[in-house]
């Protein structure tokens, strides 16, 4: 269920494609789904009146407040008042958004969750543990890297990130990220762990789920309250990679052309419009 509100969280709040994406996100909901578990009829009805409600409430009440969190952020890059902190902020309303987003869902996914049949748990679960295992498998290759070959890698995946925003970046830039790097603490084994502590909770609930009373209130919890599956190292970390990542965003900022700080804004109003006209056409 937490995978299904994390895509859920992610088709909205995607900037690519957004109007197809959101207008779509019905039949993607669907496709996804049916990788991890077959509905019933009497269920695939049940879901899609709530998704229907979902859908509904997140038009005419969260849409707008992405749209007044994109035009902040675009004023202070105009005003070029973009700081760490700023940063950081900025990124803490994003989550925000996306919490708000798991919390609205998480009743009325608890209650399908109570009713899944013991198959449809088998397949659930059958199907997060083959995952889990692909997803050890990356994690053993990529420890079986030399650090130099590891920086390399995370110097390109954030040199990917940043130009899809900006366009091409300079050997300036380059050089800012390529010093931020090595500093970033890799997190995927401590991810993976989470992961499957959350998963095993969750097991541990809807295999009871039908003898406890106060299953859904019990489920609901468990969605709405993940980070205390994380690890006190765990979240310490990903405050620090973050706090690094604000420092060395800001460091950048300073240095983007008129060119790039075009891009960048035009990235921001094309978001804005779509948003907006998602608000007025249903």
């Amino acid at each position: 269920m937490k995978k299904l509100i994390l895509l859920f969280g992610f088709l909205l709040l995607a900037g690519c494609s957004t109007k197809f994406t959101y207008n779509n996100l019905d039949w993607l909901i669907h496709w996804y789904v049916d990788d991890y578990v077959d509905l019933s009829d009497k269920q695939e009805t049940v879901f899609d009146k709530h998704f229907a409600n979902w859908m509904d409430w997140h038009r005419n009440e969260e849409l707008a407040k992405y749209v007044v969190h994109l035009k902040t952020l675009r004023t202070d890059i105009q005003k070029e008042s973009l700081t760490a902190q700023s940063i950081s902020d900025h990124l803490w309303k994003s989550r925000q958004h996306w919490e708000r987003l798991r919390d609205h869902v998480s009743p009325e996914l608890a209650g399908l969750a109570a009713q899944l049949t013991d198959e449809q748990v088998i397949s659930l679960f059958d199907e997060l543990s083959e995952e889990n295992e692909e997803i050890a498998e990356k994690l053993a290759e990529a420890e079986g890297k030399s650090e130099e070959e590891a920086t390399e890698a995370r110097v390109e995946e954030i040199e990917e990130g940043i130009s899809d925003f900006v366009g091409r970046l300079s050997k300036q830039q380059k050089a800012i990220i390529s010093q931020y790097a090595p500093d970033f603490h890799s997190t995927r084994a401590l991810w993976l762990s989470y992961r499957k502590d959350f998963q095993t909770a969750a097991r541990a609930l809807i295999d009871k789920r039908q003898s406890n009373p106060d299953f859904e209130a019990d489920f609901v919890a468990l969605l709405t309250h993940p980070d205390d599956f994380r690890s006190t190292d765990y979240q310490e970390l990903r405050l620090q990679n973050t706090q690094l990542y604000g420092r060395m965003l800001e460091q950048l900022f300073y240095t983007l052309s008129d060119k790039q700080k075009n891009k960048l804004i035009n990235k921001i109003d094309d978001m804005i419009e779509d948003f907006e006209y998602l608000m007025r056409n249903d």
